[in-house]
């Protein structure tokens, strides 16, 4: 099931900068691309999701580099991406959850896991509208 996107809206373009950035471990820069896409979602949905990935990748960054709050960013972003559907635009998000739950019980050693096993995000073909 995915979100039905009112409209047959999309992610805005640039949002493909941020998933490489994402997927390459480069999740500061993953960060700003996708809060420099918000203000052309924030009459919707696409928002809500945004802002979740926003928060994910800050708090990766935040535990790939030693900083303080970086379980509290994931939770805050688990959080948000609880309402959507398992693929909501393209984005596989159940499997971004369940990547979340688990780094989030990993407690002390998630920086070692980042290392070892970085999280992704992985997408599906969208169908044309």
């Amino acid at each position: 099931m995915t979100a039905p996107p009112a409209g047959g809206e999309r992610l805005p373009p640039g949002f493909a900068d941020g998933v490489r950035h994402f997927n390459a471990g480069r999740f500061f820069e993953a960060h700003e691309a996708f809060e420099a896409l918000l203000d052309a979602v924030e009459d919707d949905e696409r928002w809500d999701l945004l802002v979740a990935l926003v928060q994910v990748a800050v708090g990766y960054h935040k535990c790939a580099n030693g900083f303080p709050g970086a379980a509290r960013m994931l939770r805050l972003g688990l959080e948000k991406l609880a309402p959507f559907p398992a693929v909501a635009w393209g984005i596989e998000v159940e499997a971004l959850r369940r990547r979340l739950a688990e780094d989030l019980d990993c407690e002390g050693a998630l920086a070692t896991r980042l290392e070892a096993e970085p999280p992704r995000l992985r997408l599906r073909r969208m169908p044309a509208v």
